[in-house]
């Protein structure tokens, strides 16, 4: 297997952009109603008429495309280990993703305790329980802070890398009806209750997807070849289907099924089950189609370069939407605030240990 597979930055570029954008766009609206009301305050009234009701989605969707490329890579490196050396190693596999991981997450907590002892940052204890211990993504029925509130995708994909090599390893024949359950079981707890989306019960599916996508991914390509040689176009298949998808609930309303908000959300927007499938095919397109225009955009300098640095983007980004800093939350600076402290947190810390971590590869 390739030390990196190409497209992979690019999408986790385009996933960590449309969180910043759930994140963001109303410190943006407020920045360019500013700037129209000094040229006209009538026509920035007309443009932005209810600035603090705006309500755009994209975060869901870019933390779904997270977990579904966490789930293929995570996968296909367990069975390129497991085809090289006939075993999977779970020692060299969690030192691996300690390393990766802890590191970051830990200092981003030491820094907001320091912020909670000068007064900035208020959290409760079952805060800091819950962002210590990875538990982010049981909510508790008293809520949760801004500022950890963005943890509970984490602790999802550390509950994930905890079981899933385990099972992978020990469970051999039966780790693809095992996938399969977790996400009829994930779809059927969003179709029947109310359980929140930032919960492992309502997300896990994502993960499974990628595993699946990862497991039959030979098998997957080739079927996307043989589209591919019937008829270019058929690949944009999923990236329509997936635009449609995400435009279900526009769409059943607009056709009078206003009941259907389960099925929505079980099935349809942004997590649901098509979303997942769409993306997954879309991950295999980007990674093994080169030549077209789509493969050359993921690929550029500067999405490779985001999506290098996305996981310490989406660590620290949090901060800089938060009313309890103020000025900083406001664009630009929040986004120059969040680009810089990235830099500092790759360069620093995140990159000295990936050297490190080559030393216990599989």
């Amino acid at each position: 297997m390739k030390q990196q597979l190409p497209s992979l930055n690019g999408l986790r570029a385009i996933s960590i952009f449309l969180v910043l954008y759930a994140h963001g766009y109303l410190s943006v609206a407020v920045f360019l109603q500013s700037i129209i009301s000094k040229i006209s305050p009538d026509l920035a009234l007309r443009l932005f008429p209810n600035i603090n009701e705006l309500d755009i989605p994209g975060g869901q969707i870019g933390v779904n495309i997270f977990f579904v490329i966490s789930g293929y890579l995570i996968t296909l490196l367990l069975i390129h280990e497991e085809k090289a050396k006939g075993f999977v190693s779970l020692k060299l596999f969690y030192i691996r993703r300690t390393i990766r991981i802890f590191p970051v997450y830990y200092l981003l907590l030491i820094i907001y305790f320091i912020f909670q002892l000068i007064g900035w940052f208020d959290f409760t204890t079952d805060s800091w329980i819950r962002s210590i211990s990875y538990s982010k993504d049981f909510p508790i029925s008293g809520g949760s802070d801004w500022e950890t509130g963005h943890l509970w995708s984490l602790s999802v994909e550390e509950h994930f890398y905890l079981l899933w090599p385990f099972l992978f390893k020990y469970l051999k024949n039966q780790k693809i009806p095992f996938a399969f359950l977790i996400i009829i079981a994930v779809t059927i707890v969003r179709f029947t209750s109310d359980l929140s989306h930032f919960h492992l019960f309502t997300r896990a599916d994502a993960l499974m997807w990628g595993c699946i996508f990862a497991i039959y991914n030979d098998s997957l390509i080739n079927f996307l070849k043989s589209i591919y040689n019937r008829n270019h176009l058929l690949l944009v298949f999923p990236f329509v289907l997936l635009l449609v998808v995400l435009a279900g609930k526009k769409i059943l309303s607009l056709i009078g099924l206003h009941d259907l908000e389960h099925f929505n959300i079980a099935f349809l927007g942004s997590y649901g089950l098509l979303a997942d499938i769409c993306i997954g095919f879309i991950i295999l397109i980007s990674v093994n189609f080169t030549g077209n225009l789509w493969f050359r955009f993921l690929n550029t300098p500067f999405l490779n370069y985001v999506g290098k640095l996305s996981y310490s983007i989406y660590l620290w980004q949090q901060i800089f939407f938060s009313n309890k800093v103020g000025n900083l939350k406001t664009f630009p600076l929040n986004i120059i605030s969040i680009i810089i402290v990235a830099n500092i947190s790759f360069y620093m810390v995140e990159k000295p240990l990936l050297k490190l971590r080559t030393k216990f590869k599989a």
